[in-house]
């Protein structure tokens, strides 16, 4: 029985992303993610489905503060098991046109690498 790993990436990206107006924002996001917990309790939420999924601010207790969404897909193995969830963190008006593409072509890859 393996546990489950989360890895977090690009946190300092947000800081560089950032206007000078945005930086509490940006703050409470940071709060947000050392909470691995609800992190993790989110991706589940995500591994669940079959499909994309975005969670919208005030949607999950996770970001609340900061105002951020998630867009998060599972992808599989050979087994057809989850073996992880990809997903890309931003603000409420995200181009969800623009970054559910790229969400479900980096899963597919990611699945096909586990192939």
């Amino acid at each position: 029985d393996r546990r489950p790993v989360l890895i977090v990436r690009g946190q300092g990206r947000l800081i560089d992303a950032a206007a000078a107006a945005d930086l509490d924002r940006v703050r409470d996001l940071l709060d947000d993610l050392e909470g691995k917990q609800e992190v993790a309790s989110l991706l589940d939420s995500a591994r669940a489905g079959d499909s994309t999924r975005i969670f919208i601010g005030a949607e999950t207790k996770l970001f609340a503060l900061s105002g951020s969404s998630v867009i998060a897909r599972p992808f599989r193995g050979l087994d057809g098991r989850v073996v992880g969830v990809v997903g890309v963190i931003g603000p409420t008006r995200l181009n969800d046109a623009r970054v559910v593409p790229m969400v479900d072509f980096t899963a597919a890859t990611l699945a096909r690498l586990m192939g």
